[in-house]
C-alpha cells in the first residue's frame, strides 16, 4: 500500500511529509479511491462483486467515480451516458456522427477506460465504425456488478462495497501530519 499511496502524485497539490514513515500523503480523493478500489477489489475471498470480474469489468468499476458529473457522490446511468456523449462528440472530428478507429484513438487518449476496452468492445455490428448509440446503449459493467437495487444509481455505499470487508479498507485516523515549510515541504 505504501507504493500505492506514493504513486498518487500527478497533478495533486497538498503533499505532506510524514516524518515518521518518510512517505508522502497526497490529497487526491479520486486517485486514492481508485487505489482503494483496486487494492480492495483484488483481495482473494473478500466477497466483493469484483472477485470474479474480468479485467474490462474492473476497469469500468474503477472509472465510475469520474462519471459523477454533478459531484453529488452518486453516479447515475444518465451521467454515464452524458459522459460518453461528450467524449464521443469531442472525438468526432468530422462531425458525421460516427467514430472511425482514428477518432476513437483520440477519445481513448482522453480516458484510459476506452484505451483498455478497445474499439471492438463497442462495435456491436462489427462494421468498423462506432455510432453514439453503440456506445451509450451497451450495458455498463459497473452498473451490472454494483447496482444491487437496479435503480441505475451507483451510490457511495454500492461503490465502496466493491472493496470487500471493512478490514480491507485503508485505516485513516482523519489526522494529517504537520505541514513543513512553503508548499508543505
Amino acid at each position: 500500500m505504501v507504493t500505492a499511496v506514493t504513486a498518487c502524485t500527478g497533478g495533486c497539490n497538498g503533499g505532506r511529509q510524514d516524518r515518521r514513515h518518510g512517505w508522502r500523503f497526497w490529497r487526491c480523493p479520486v486517485p486514492m479511491l481508485v487505489v482503494a478500489l483496486v487494492c480492495g477489489g483484488c483481495s482473494a475471498g473478500s466477497g466483493s462483486p469484483l472477485d470474479k470480474a474480468s479485467k474490462i469489468e474492473r476497469e469500468f468499476v474503477i472509472a465510475a467515480v469520474t462519471w459523477d458529473l454533478n459531484k453529488d457522490g452518486d453516479v447515475t446511468c444518465d451521467e454515464w451516458k452524458q459522459y460518453v456523449t461528450n467524449l464521443f462528440r469531442e472525438a468526432d472530428a468530422n462531425h458525421d456522427g460516427v467514430l472511425t478507429r482514428e477518432e476513437y484513438a483520440a477519445l481513448s487518449r482522453s480516458d484510459r477506460l476506452f484505451e483498455t476496452v478497445g474499439f471492438n468492445y463497442w462495435d456491436a455490428n462489427g462494421d468498423g465504425r462506432l455510432t453514439l448509440s453503440e456506445m451509450v446503449d451497451k450495458p455498463n459493467p459497473a452498473f451490472t456488478l454494483l447496482d444491487k437495487n437496479h435503480d441505475c444509481v451507483l451510490t457511495h455505499d454500492e461503490r465502496v462495497q466493491s472493496r470487500g470487508p471493512a478490514e480491507d479498507a485503508p485505516k485513516d485516523s482523519g489526522q494529517l501530519p504537520p505541514m513543513g515549510g512553503p508548499g508543505g515541504h
